[in-house]
């Protein structure tokens, strides 16, 4: 069949047959267990200009092995860069010198993929949120496209392989469809206001 010529009935059968395929995938496919923070060490943390350059290096669409930069805005003395920096004091001050970002403050090696979902988890739910880590990747995805960033920036961003993959993280919104902001309607008090009519000008003396 591939070597054939199709007729646009055949076409749309195989057409068919290849999305029922992938739907089906999707249902039974595993979500990965690599979670990309377990590796990441101070080292791979860079300042520049009150931006950060996070180096991911098992990046999800990282084929070629060399891993991945992802850039966030941190100006200094922001909530940011005071949460990282309260961290680093931390580590230092328990002794631990292994490294690692996010590392055991009991044994100083590297967090599991298990033990950071399951401080997501927590954390998640101390504000009342019941999810796991990955409704944090959910979550800046849809706040960069509120903030009008486009498909391709976003997944440039988040390191999704495939803008199909994307989709499936982002809610409906207006402005993604092409439809301009819509203003805010002035509260309407009921008062009618008063009209002081034209500007006066004053007589030259």
């Amino acid at each position: 069949m591939a070597n054939g010529t199709f007729s646009v009935l055949e076409s749309q059968m195989v057409s068919d047959m290849i999305r029922a395929k992938r739907r089906e995938e999707i249902a039974t496919r595993q979500q990965p267990k690599m979670v990309e923070l377990e590796k990441l060490k101070w080292e791979d943390i860079k300042y520049s200009k009150n931006r950060l350059e996070v180096r991911i290096r098992s990046a999800k669409n990282g084929q070629l092995g060399l891993g991945r930069s992802t850039f966030v805005e941190c100006p200094e003395g922001g909530d940011l860069d005071c949460l990282i920096k309260r961290w680093r004091v931390r580590i230092s001050l328990s002794g631990i010198t292994s490294g690692f970002l996010f590392p055991s403050l009991q044994k100083g090696v590297k967090l599991s993929a298990n033990t950071i979902s399951s401080i997501a988890r927590r954390r998640l739910e101390m504000i009342g949120v019941s999810a796991t880590h990955h409704a944090l990747r959910r979550g800046s995805a849809n706040e960069l496209q509120a903030k009008g960033l486009t498909l391709e920036q976003i997944k440039a961003k988040g390191r999704w392989r495939s803008g199909g993959g994307l989709m499936r993280y982002l809610q409906d919104n207006p402005m993604a469809q092409g439809l301009s902001e819509v203003p805010e309607e002035k509260e309407v008090t009921g008062e009618a206001e008063e009209d002081d009519g034209p500007p006066v000008l004053e007589k030259e003396v």
